[in-house]
């Protein structure tokens, strides 16, 4: 039988005998020799092939040619343009396709040829900015999941302004590390705002301490952060911060008492205007009068200096030089010293500032727990 044979077949002929045909026609297209009568006989048959009413004898080629370089370009592009079914093999696969046919094929596509494109290995940058700027958040999921795709970072941030109010999506931005960390900080807050009348908290917490509560784990989010955060990061989160009035005395006690030196060393240079490596070079020599005027300079209230000043003789003491982070048994001690300290009524400690001691004493104790537990050190036995 000859391919003239197969595309005469009557109607009533069994359509799988098409589709097999069909996909004979594209093999032996793929295996002729370039520019061989073959090769131009099959192409013809193809090109032909294009009008037949089954999907499934067009989705039959378009598997096959999907991820040759040498398909016959007019066909594959015919195919691109098809029915989702038909065209999703070729949008995923073929390097026939420009980047430019690729992007108007997504802004004109439905959601499944948003996604098929989407998942295409090696996605070039310009492919996944349109993505990121016209997508359908399917498209965008399937875009985040692609682990070979090349995203620069103005699309996450273009990704983030666009779904920042989608906890799904929020939660698959937070996994790329790409992300810049304001733009974390920014949607975990926007989580965070919904905690307000979230069951368990509405469950949990009582009333008169929500606020609390909420300000708590908005700190414990910033720390987390400030935790990942590498050298040339930290200064620009920091930043972020004071713009949004963030940096006030509660987050710096609380970045002390977690053992996060780096934090507050960034922050204290922030908003007493010292250079990070001048600052964490004071802080670990000069006496404690030029420390209070650093921290006067910052616009630390009075009241809290006392707690500062005995937390940086604790870290002096501990040869800790505000360029690294403590690990949680070193802040604890430290914690606790300081509270020890504080309690101490000669030195006439504000007793706000010693509340917020008491409970940064007790997350920083939880923490080591559950690291213990974490790490096998310690077996707790469910009570029978």
């Amino acid at each position: 039988m000859t391919e003239t044979d197969l595309l005469h077949l009557s109607e009533n002929e069994d359509r799988t005998q098409d589709i097999l045909a069909a996909q004979e026609f594209a093999k032996r297209y793929l295996a002729a020799e370039q520019d061989s009568q073959e090769r131009t006989s099959m192409a013809a048959a193809l090109t032909v092939l294009l009008d037949d009413p089954s999907r499934g004898v067009r989705k039959a080629i378009a598997k096959v040619l999907a991820s040759s370089p040498h398909a016959p370009g007019h066909v594959v592009r015919c195919l691109a343009a098809d029915v989702d079914e038909v065209a999703e093999p070729i949008l995923k696969s073929s390097p026939i396709l420009t980047e430019a046919e690729l992007v108007d094929l997504f802004a004109e596509g439905s959601d499944a040829v948003q996604c098929a494109i989407a998942e295409r290995s090696g996605l070039p940058a310009s492919i996944s900015a349109a993505v990121c700027e016209v997508g359908s958040e399917k498209s965008c999921k399937a875009l985040l999941d692609n682990s070979s795709a090349q995203v620069l970072q103005s699309s996450l941030l273009r990704l983030a302004e666009r779904f920042e109010d989608r906890p799904d999506m929020c939660d698959l931005l937070l996994k790329t590390r790409d992300l810049p960390l304001s733009s974390r900080y920014e949607l975990l807050m926007r989580l965070a705002e919904n905690l307000d009348d979230h069951p368990i908290v509405l469950e949990r917490v009582p009333e008169n301490q929500r606020h609390t509560f909420l300000s708590d784990a908005e700190d414990k989010v910033v720390l987390r952060l400030a935790l990942e955060a590498g050298e040339e990061d930290l200064p620009d989160f920091v930043e972020h911060l004071r713009l949004r009035g963030k940096l006030n005395t509660r987050l710096l006690l609380r970045s002390v008492c977690c053992g996060r030196l780096r934090f507050f060393a960034a922050a204290l240079a922030n908003l007493g205007q010292v250079p990070l490596p001048r600052l964490c070079k004071l802080l670990m020599t000069v006496r404690r009068s030029a420390l209070q005027a650093i921290l006067r300079k910052a616009g630390l209230p009075l009241r809290a200096h006392q707690a500062f000043l005995l937390a940086i003789d604790v870290a002096r003491q501990a040869d800790a030089d505000f360029t690294y982070d403590l690990a949680l048994d070193e802040a604890r001690r430290l914690t606790e010293t300081l509270l020890e300290e504080m309690q101490d009524g000669a030195l006439g400690a504000d007793e706000d500032v010693a509340a917020f001691l008491r409970r940064f004493a007790i997350d920083v104790a939880r923490l080591e727990a559950r690291l213990l537990v974490k790490n096998g050190s310690l077996q707790i036995t469910a009570a029978a």
